[in-house]
C-alpha cells in the first residue's frame, strides 16, 4: 500500500482526494498546514507528495524547495493558475509532474502510479549501483590485502632462496676447494688413471649439483610478469642463440631457422625458452649420422606457434604427460642434464598465457611446440 501526502488549502479538495484515493487502496494523509506536513514527512514513510501551488503563509513552490532538499520523494504540483515558466522552474528543481485544476482523478491516479514506480525504479538502480560500488570496494580491499600478503611471501621467498643458495652452495665450494688441495697433495698425474677418474667423477658431480641448485633457485624465484613485457624480434633472438650454441657447444647438427615473427613477452625468459629447447634438440640428435634441427613458426588465429624439431632419439608418447615435470629425464643414462629445464620452460610459457606440448617417436626425433598470444 502506497502512502500519499496531500497538501492543499481547500478542505473540499482534500476530502474528495482522501476519499477517492483511499478507495484506490492508498493510505492518505492530508493537511493544509506546512508545519503539520513537515511532521508527517518526518514520522511517516511517504511514497509521493501531492502539493497545491497556492498555500497560506507560503507558496507551494517555495515549500517544495524547502523540503525537497531533505526528502527524496516524487512531488506532483497542483494549480489552477499554471504557466509554462512555473512548470519549467518546478521540473528544473526536481519536481516530478504538474496537473491543472479542476482535477481528473483517473488521470491523476495514472500519473501518481507512474511517478511512484519510476521513483522506486530509480532508487533500485541507485541501490544496486551503490551495492556494486560497495562490493567493488570490498573486493579491492581484499585484493590489496592479498597483494600485500603475496609481496610479504615473495620477500620471505627471496630471503629463503638466498639462504638456501648460500647453505647449499657453500659445501660444494668446500668440496671443490678440498679436491684442489688433494690433487696437489697426491700429485694426481702420478697417482694412476683410476685416481684421476675418481677425481673426475667428483668434479662432475659437484658441477652438476651446483648447476641443479642454480636451476632450482631460478625456478623458485620466477615471479609474475609485470612491466617486463616488450616487443621481441624472434628472428634476431633465435639467430643469436644458435650462433652462441655453435660457438660454445661441440656438435655437428645442421640447424636451420625459418622466418620467425615479432612477438611480445619478457625477452630474458623467452630467450631461456628458445635456448633450452634448441640446446636439447642439438643434444638429443647428436648420436645421429646427420643430425638436423629445424626452427619454424606459424600464425594461429590469435597466437604464434613456434616449433623446434629434431631427428634425434625422440621419446615414447606414453611419457608425454611427465615430460614437463621436475626431475623427469627420459634418457638419463645417455645424455647429461638435471631434469629441471623443461619444467622451467613450461612455467615461463604459462606465465605468458601460452601453451606448450611435444610430439615424438622413439629414434625418429621430437618436435616441441609452444605458443605466444598476440
Amino acid at each position: 500500500m502506497y502512502k500519499l501526502l496531500i497538501i492543499d488549502d481547500q478542505k473540499g479538495i482534500l476530502q474528495m482526494l482522501r476519499r477517492r484515493f483511499t478507495k484506490l487502496d492508498y493510505e492518505v494523509f492530508t493537511t493544509d498546514d506546512k508545519d503539520e506536513a513537515l511532521q508527517i514527512l518526518e514520522s511517516e514513510i511517504i511514497d509521493l507528495v501531492l502539493l497545491d501551488y497556492m498555500m497560506p503563509e507560503v507558496s507551494g513552490f517555495d515549500f517544495f524547495l524547502y523540503f525537497n532538499e531533505k526528502y527524496d520523494l516524487p512531488v506532483i504540483m497542483m494549480t489552477a493558475y499554471s504557466s509554462i515558466n512555473l512548470v519549467i522552474e518546478f521540473m528544473r528543481n526536481g519536481g516530478t509532474d504538474f496537473v491543472e485544476k479542476p482535477i481528473d482523478v483517473e488521470v491523476l491516479h495514472l500519473r501518481i502510479e507512474r511517478a511512484i514506480k519510476q521513483h522506486l525504479n530509480v532508487k533500485r538502480q541507485i541501490n544496486a549501483r551503490q551495492k556494486a560500488q560497495s562490493n567493488l570496494k570490498e573486493t579491492n580491499l581484499a585484493l590489496l590485502e592479498k597483494t600485500e600478503k603475496l609481496e610479504e611471501k615473495n620477500e620471505q621467498l627471496d630471503a629463503f632462496t638466498a639462504t638456501v643458495s648460500h647453505d647449499l652452495k657453500a659445501p660444494i665450494r668446500s668440496i671443490i676447494g678440498f679436491i684442489d688441495l688433494l690433487k696437489r697433495e697426491l700429485d694426481v698425474e702420478k697417482a694412476g688413471k683410476d685416481v684421476q677418474k675418481y677425481f673426475e667423477f667428483i668434479e662432475e658431480g659437484t658441477t652438476k649439483m651446483n648447476e641443479l641448485i642454480t636451476q632450482l633457485l631460478n625456478f623458485a624465484k620466477m615471479k609474475e610478469l609485470d612491466e617486463e613485457i616488450e616487443p621481441i624480434d624472434a628472428q634476431e633472438l633465435v639467430t643469436e642463440i644458435v650462433n652462441s650454441i655453435n660457438i660454445n657447444t661441440p656438435h655437428n647438427a645442421q640447424i636451420s631457422i625459418g622466418l620467425l615473427p615479432k612477438v611480445k613477452g619478457d625477452a630474458t625468459l623467452i630467450r631461456q625458452v628458445f635456448f633450452n629447447l634448441i640446446h636439447n634438440a642439438v643434444k638429443y640428435s647428436r648420436t645421429k649420422e646427420k643430425p638436423t634441427v629445424n626452427i619454424t613458426a606459424d600464425r594461429g588465429e590469435d597466437e604464434t606457434i613456434f616449433a623446434i624439431k629434431d631427428n634425434g632419439v625422440g621419446f615414447n608418447m606414453e611419457y608425454t604427460v611427465r615430460l614437463f615435470n621436475m626431475f623427469v629425464r627420459l634418457h638419463s643414462d645417455e645424455f647429461e642434464g638435471t631434469g629441471v629445464g623443461l619444467a622451467n620452460v613450461k612455467r615461463i610459457i604459462e606465465r605468458h598465457n601460452g601453451r606448450i606440448w611435444a610430439l615424438g617417436e622413439e629414434n625418429k626425433g621430437a618436435t616441441f611446440y609452444f605458443t605466444l598470444p598476440d
